[in-house]
């Protein structure tokens, strides 16, 4: 990792940070570490950050989610094991985009299927070839999370993880979309405040993302 990666790492409020400022905000007992975690409504807490960030980061393709992965295929191999944890956005050769089609409709003929792949559980398939090949897969991460050396993961869980929602935006998203999950009463005193913040950080983070022919985020409150 570039220390460049690190540095902005190292910024992002983490997850222990997140939760206490949570509990400051509850006006709740903090804790020094997860290890003295006793309370269930903690423990609730903790829960709800994880499914905040999932939630956002679940709801569109940001365009901090989208990586690329390049594979190689020697002559006659056909297969890529899918562990790059995503879900695909389009597969390459080169300059020749593959067409996706269903695993039925895959055939060995090769001039019937060869710019075409598909996947079968965690499996890409190709056409083989006579030749080496290297695949480009573009892909949206679905690992939501980060650790304090910058290694993705699916979620938060120890102290130093962090999410992978960029700065200045992570911190207002994750805490009042947790604090509004934690009442869940649009009559309690906060609520409306906090759900307004939220809104307004999810608008910041979309108007900064680049921009899509895709459906806006959609969001619920849960």
């Amino acid at each position: 990792m570039s220390e460049n990666t690190s540095s902005i790492i190292s910024l992002k409020p983490t997850y222990y940070e997140i939760f206490t400022k949570i509990l400051n905000e509850l006006s709740w007992r903090e804790v020094s570490d997860f290890d003295e975690i006793t309370k269930s409504e903690h423990k609730r807490v903790l829960n709800l950050i994880n499914m905040t960030n999932s939630e956002v980061l679940s709801s569109y393709i940001w365009d901090f989610q989208i990586e690329k992965t390049e594979v190689i295929l020697d002559a006659e191999e056909s297969t890529i094991f899918e562990n790059f944890g995503g879900k695909i956005i389009s597969i390459w050769e080169g300059t020749k985009k593959y067409k996706y089609i269903h695993p039925s409709l895959l055939s060995n003929d090769k001039n019937y299927c060869t710019d075409c792949y598909s996947n079968i559980g965690d499996l890409i398939i190709t056409i083989p070839c006579n030749y080496e090949r290297k695949i480009s897969v573009i892909y949206v991460s679905d690992l939501y999370a980060q650790d304090e050396n910058g290694t993705k993961k699916i979620k938060m869980e120890n102290k130093n993880d962090t999410s992978i929602i960029p700065i200045p935006h992570i911190e207002p998203i994750l805490v009042y979309g947790t604090l509004i999950k934690t009442k869940a009463n649009p009559s309690f005193a906060k609520f409306g405040y906090w759900r307004t913040l939220y809104y307004e950080a999810l608008v910041n983070l979309r108007t900064s993302s680049m921009k899509s022919a895709e459906g806006t985020p959609r969001i619920t409150l849960g």
